[in-house]
């Protein structure tokens, strides 16, 4: 009788345990070639305008879609290209454009990293495609890709003039089809005029480089018997140094934050280990019942040296109990914080254990890191962070370490069968 009533006791407790792991065993590691050019999609607006009508028709174009490219470096006092490919475009128009001849004309902005537009350059030497007969309703297309020259540097003092080192911004602004003949006087100069969706979301990113002499000069001389004053000589030594691209990496650390609406039951109520999430556990519910804990925190470290992104997802399947029942995952739903570190959890991600750097500096840090939606149902993929590509202005990279936290909430149908759930919780680096 004691017996029994001691089983009828314990089967009334439901142990809720959620077992954590990463992606990969110990710390997972990524790395990625650097691309050769910077290259963005822009969607456009765009209308046509025939000024000879003085009339603009709204086309209800809204996602016309042209990438401009530009190269990763370029030499310091000379001149780069940055090209626009573009498809045709389908105005719409109700009437024909006869012996239509169409050039595509874009413009880009130019600005240091995150200043003040500098100044403008556009192109008007795209090729003029042939003579046609544009239809009613038909698209209309220009010869591409369209280069648009850079000028890198022009007289001292100019704001066109750049350092080595700086990084240049390459804004798109104004692409336009322009009819430079038709067999319909009034359609001659008409244009199809596109806008940028967005100045402040979209450009190529392009540094102003310096290449060394390739043949260094190791001697000279300044003066000859009997002179002196003169302009001197010089000599060229290279300095150089290399910084090896790192790694991207997770790694979980215990969140030992007490759970809530469940008892400690036979160990303490709060994660013991950086693999293991305790629910600790409860009393079969007469009515629906939430308990909520935390995933253990979870340091992302990038040291890749590039511009890159990355996102961080969890996925879990459904509960088992050991006696053959099951829960749904959609139960369980999570909330998650991500932040740059700080001198309190900036931790060594060699280290087993957590070890606070020495010296970290959180302003080094790239900013663009940002959390997934609150109450997200594990019925799905979990975003828990994601990390964009703007980089810090003084690193030129998108590298830093990042915290991330999740509060989780599971919720309990009344009645449920009394057993120890358990499922896996697998987070993904990508």
């Amino acid at each position: 009788m004691i017996k029994t009533a001691r089983k009828n006791r314990l089967t009334q407790r439901i142990a809720l345990v959620i077992v954590g792991v990463l992606a990969a065993t110990g710390v997972m590691t990524m790395t990625q070639q650097a691309a050769q050019a910077s290259t963005i999609t822009v969607p456009f607006q765009c209308s046509f305008n025939a000024p000879a009508l003085n009339a603009v028709y709204d086309l209800g174009i809204s996602d016309y879609a042209v990438t401009m490219t530009s190269p990763l470096v370029v030499e310091y006092g000379t001149s780069f290209s940055a090209t626009y490919s573009f498809p045709a475009i389908n105005p719409n128009l109700p009437f024909d454009i006869t012996g239509a001849q169409v050039r595509a004309e874009p413009k880009i902005d130019v600005r240091k990293q995150s200043g003040s537009i500098l100044f403008a350059v556009s192109s008007s030497t795209g090729a003029v495609s042939t003579a046609a007969t544009i239809s009613a309703g038909g698209a209309i297309s220009a010869p591409g890709p369209v280069s648009v020259i850079v000028p890198t540097t022009t007289s001292t003092g100019s704001t066109q003039n750049f350092d080595i080192g700086d990084k240049l911004e390459l804004i798109p602004d104004e692409f336009k089809y322009v009819f430079t003949a038709t067999d319909d006087a009034n359609l001659a100069g008409a244009t199809v005029d596109c806008q940028p969706q967005s100045t402040s979301t979209y450009a190529t990113r392009t540094t102003v480089n310096q290449t060394p002499p390739a043949s260094p000069v190791s001697s000279c001389t300044a003066q000859t018997a009997g002179s002196t004053g003169g302009a001197g000589c010089a000599t060229e030594q290279v300095l150089f140094a290399s910084v090896a691209g790192g790694v991207l990496t997770q790694r979980a650390y215990t969140n030992t934050t007490p759970t809530s609406g469940s008892t400690s039951g036979a160990t303490a109520n709060a994660n013991n280990s950086a693999t293991s999430v305790n629910l600790g556990t409860v009393q079969t519910p007469l009515t629906t019942a939430t308990v909520t804990g935390h995933i253990n925190d979870i340091e992302v470290t990038d040291t890749r040296g590039g511009t890159f992104g990355w996102s961080l997802t969890a996925t879990i399947n459904n509960f088992t109990g050991d006696s053959g029942n099951s829960l749904n995952k959609s139960a369980l739903k999570a909330t998650p914080s991500c932040s740059i570190s700080t001198t309190s959890n900036a931790y060594d991600y060699t280290q087993p254990t957590p070890t606070l750097l020495t010296g970290f500096n959180a302003s080094l840090v790239a900013p663009g890191q940002s959390a997934g939606s609150a109450a997200q149902s594990f019925a799905g993929t979990v975003s828990l962070c994601t990390k964009n590509t703007d980089e810090n202005l003084v690193s030129q990279s998108t590298g830093g370490l990042y915290f991330v936290q999740s509060t989780i909430e599971l919720t309990l149908p009344p009645f449920l069968a009394a057993d120890r759930y358990t499922t896996t919780l697998t987070i993904t680096l990508t």
